[in-house]
């Protein structure tokens, strides 16, 4: 392989997986949309990893490539989680991504 992945792709991969599984995307291997929230839990909590291990080091550009992702996919996972819960008004902290 010749290309050269940046951080943008890593981050990248992680937003797709969480689109994927809040359902905002179809998966592309079965073309369906889905939602699988604690599929997309973890991809926001490894989002979380990333902008922890890496604040020191990130350009502007991917500082606000990664915290833009995880503002959007929090809220998005808020909605889809009360959405699926109409009972409970937040997910709980353990839920929370």
């Amino acid at each position: 392989m010749s290309r050269r992945y940046t951080f943008s792709d890593l981050v990248g991969v992680f937003i797709n997986q969480a689109l994927i599984a809040l359902g905002a995307v179809p998966d592309p291997i079965t073309k369906q949309s889905r939602q699988d929230l604690d599929a997309a839990q973890a991809a926001i909590e490894f989002l979380e990893i990333i902008e922890e291990r890496t604040r020191a080091a990130r350009s502007e550009e991917e500082e606000q490539l990664l915290l833009q992702a995880l503002t959007t996919l929090r809220l998005q996972y808020v909605q889809a989680f009360q959405t699926a819960n109409p009972a409970s008004s937040a997910p709980s902290q353990e839920q929370h991504a």
